[in-house]
């Protein structure tokens, strides 16, 4: 699982807009112990059915604002998204809702997601529209309007291990 990470990680750090905003993402096993959430940091050995948070923490290191930022945190194949973790960002007055992707990044777009496939249908092939599922999501992102100079924010969401 720890290989099948890694490529995510790095895919996550390759939206860094140039070197001015620092992108750091890291995974922690969500556990409850005794009734209270733990979380271990780039854990190992993780198994189907763990809980997984993964955390993109963004600073603007550049000398001004940086305009049109997104955050985007992958969704590993070896994991499901859990519906309703990631939760909107509070950035000054602006609340920025997550957008997601079920297909590898390359739309997005606020739940719920259409998607059109083709069915059989009284003996007929069909095109319909149907609804995407949560644990069919690939990419959640963030578009931050404006990131002052200096401005540390973080987001993040659940994945599950199949």
């Amino acid at each position: 699982m720890r290989k099948a990470l890694v490529p995510a990680l790095f895919l996550a750090l390759l939206v860094a807009l140039a070197q001015a905003l620092n992108l750091d993402l890291r995974p922690y096993l969500v556990k409850a112990v005794e009734g209270k959430e733990t979380y271990e940091e780039n854990p190992l050995g993780v198994r189907p059915g763990d809980l997984l948070e993964w955390r993109l923490l963004a600073e603007n290191r550049s000398q001004g604002a940086l305009r049109q930022v997104a955050l985007v945190i992958p969704i590993p194949k070896e994991t499901r998204y859990l519906e309703g973790t990631a939760k909107p960002l509070s950035l000054g007055s602006a609340t920025i809702r997550p957008e997601f992707s079920f297909d590898g990044g390359k739309t997005f777009g606020f739940p719920p997601l259409k998607k059109r496939v083709r069915v059989v249908e009284n003996g007929k092939e069909v095109e319909k529209e149907v609804e995407v599922k949560p644990e069919e999501y690939t990419h959640a992102r963030w578009v931050l309007p404006e990131m002052p100079k200096g401005a540390r924010v973080q987001v993040s969401l659940r994945t599950v291990v199949k």
